[in-house]
């Protein structure tokens, strides 16, 4: 990732809390690494230089790189439950409809498998802690960015990845580049936003500001059913696997359906959506012995964002190509009299002279 450095411009602190009033929640090796900045008067960015020129144009400076982590145990999914299993393993589902006058069934009626969104699991615990993660690491990063007195971060990266080799734990982190406005001054609590600085620029020029970030974040799982192993046999052919599909748009709406409470809680009035991923794994049903589930994560990461002022719209100019050449025009059609009175037609380029006609004269012997 290109960086982008300057030293000796360092931002002035006329007006601004000392450095113990701005390092609430940071923790020390963090204090004194943004110390050393403000002694310095150095700054560092993760922006790159186009970036960097476009949101000087708006009056945005760079303070300096901030970040944030969290490292969490996942230790309780709450994927014990299978619908599936549950309803047909252990016969805890509605029993099949018997129509009068079928004839006399020995033993219960069977069960009848759960379709649609009853067949979907979700792990609401798990679902939980990711949030929980991604909001601690973030707070962190803009925790670190009032410390050095900036309005908010723009291009903030979030990454997760295993801490070490045990799986169950993982690592959350959040990376950004703190800035701020000339004679603007800090509000209690900066923004974070994904945009890249190009974005960020056309975003303050429209009269929009960043607000947050926003998260939508949905787990579910789904039992490989009689039908779904069908569906995904070789001798199957080229159908559709229902379920799947069933499980991934569930999932999807879901993550959705959690974007826009996030977007109401921060009081947002839309989204710009940068990252929408879907991750799919597989699992031992813990209810069916032998059996297989199917497990998607659904997230979408954006910049919650609010109007501030309402500006007339850039102009619109026209596409026009510049080759360097220009247009030909069609030659013209010129027709010439001879003196017996015929007439004939010739074309030729503009500007070339007419061939005198037969026996007009001239240089034509007598």
């Amino acid at each position: 990732m290109p960086t982008t450095g300057q030293t000796g411009q360092g931002p002035p602190d006329s007006g601004s809390p000392g450095p113990g009033a701005r390092a609430a929640g940071v923790p020390p090796i963090a204090q004194s690494r943004l110390a050393e900045l403000r002694q310095t008067h150095s700054w560092g960015s993760s922006l790159g230089v186009s970036e960097f020129a476009a949101i000087s144009k708006v009056g945005f400076q760079p303070l300096g790189q901030v970040l944030g982590a969290a490292v969490y145990n996942i230790g309780d999914a709450g994927d014990e439950e299978c619908p599936y299993g549950v309803a047909v393993y252990r016969g805890e589902g509605n029993r099949a409809y018997q129509p009068p006058g079928s004839g006399i069934r020995l033993g219960p009626a069977p069960v009848q498998p759960p379709v649609g969104a009853a067949a979907i699991g979700s792990a609401r615990p798990l679902v939980s802690v990711l949030y929980q993660a991604r909001r601690a690491a973030i707070s962190r990063m803009t925790a670190e960015c009032t410390a050095l007195g900036g309005l908010g971060v723009i291009g903030v990266t979030l990454t997760v990845g295993a801490f070490g080799d045990d799986e169950d734990i993982l690592e959350f982190r959040a990376f950004g580049t703190a800035v701020r406005a000339a004679g603007v001054v800090s509000r209690a609590q900066p923004f974070a936003s994904d945009l890249s600085g190009q974005d960020f620029t056309k975003l303050v020029a429209h009269g929009y500001v960043p607000v947050g970030l926003a998260l939508g974040v949905a787990v579910g799982y789904r039992h490989d059913d009689w039908l779904t192993k069908g569906q995904t046999r070789v001798t199957a052919g080229n159908v559709e696997v229902v379920g799947y599909s069933e499980l991934v748009r569930q999932m999807r709406t879901d993550a959705r359906n959690e974007l826009e409470l996030d977007l109401v809680r921060m009081g947002a009035e839309g989204v710009v959506v940068r990252e929408m991923s879907t991750r799919i794994t597989e699992r031992k049903c813990p209810i069916v012995p032998f059996g297989k589930d199917h497990v998607v994560e659904a997230s979408i990461v954006g910049t919650a964002i609010a109007q501030f002022a309402r500006m007339e719209p850039p102009p619109i100019y026209g596409i026009h190509k510049l080759d360097g050449r220009r247009p030909v025009q069609p030659p013209e059609r010129q027709v010439s009299v001879s003196l017996d009175g015929g007439e004939s037609g010739e074309t030729g380029e503009p500007g070339e002279p007419t061939p005198p006609a037969a026996g007009s004269g001239g240089d034509a012997p007598g």
